[in-house]
């Protein structure tokens, strides 16, 4: 049973807290399908650990996001019972909303306070999910932002996963080069090369990112 307050404070989009319904497994995707399926299944002893994960793939739709959630969910479940946890174990972040979001605090103080919060959850949570990590080329206001808080988890030994519609070799072309060095060489890499969109059950030949 999943704490509800771990949740709650989670921030994982509405649509991603029921994953229980199987979806189909590409069969060139097999592998890492499996292998992520283990480090799911022993979410606690990653996180513990402090390894770190690269989910990414040219295609978008084919599970990148759904995967990270199922294992950001699979280890705020397995410490669900440790109550002394005062706010989340896990965290979800959308990479571009959140430093949209961010900007605008500067702007709107209502913000502000959300803000802050999830700022904090990002240096203190146990595991960070940052979803979409090469979107697009990022400013300097972002890149200040993103190598702070990835660095400090980093070299804490935090667990971050990270996903982007860039494979490994792109990364570079989207993120400077110290950020794509914390991602890329501290993390285990799993590349999906389906273009089977699991959402609709179509294969996504027409919904490639662009290089």
């Amino acid at each position: 049973m999943i704490n509800k307050l771990y949740l709650k404070n989670s921030n994982i989009p509405q649509r991603y807290l029921d994953l229980s319904k199987d979806f189909k497994t590409p069969s060139v995707d097999k592998i890492p399908y499996r292998q992520l399926g283990d480090i799911m299944n022993h979410a606690r002893e990653f996180v513990t650990q402090g390894n770190n994960l690269l989910i990414c793939s040219n295609f978008v739709g084919n599970g990148k996001t759904t995967w990270a959630t199922k294992i950001l969910l699979a280890y705020i479940e397995s410490v669900s019972n440790y109550s002394h946890i005062s706010n989340s174990p896990g965290l979800f972040i959308n990479v571009t909303n959140f430093l949209n979001e961010k900007r605008m605090s500067m702007n709107y103080p209502e913000l502000k306070e959300k803000i802050n919060r999830i700022e904090n959850s990002i240096l203190t949570a146990d595991l960070v999910v940052f979803d979409d990590i090469a979107d697009k080329s990022i400013s300097n206001f972002e890149y200040n932002n993103l190598y702070y808080w990835i660095d400090y988890r980093v070299s804490n030994m935090k667990s971050c996963i990270f996903t982007s519609n860039r494979l490994q070799d792109n990364l570079p072309d989207y993120l400077p080069e110290k950020l794509c060095s914390r991602i890329i060489s501290y993390s285990i890499i799993e590349e999906f090369i389906s273009e089977y969109d699991f959402r609709r059950g179509v294969d996504n030949v027409s919904t490639t990112s662009s290089n």
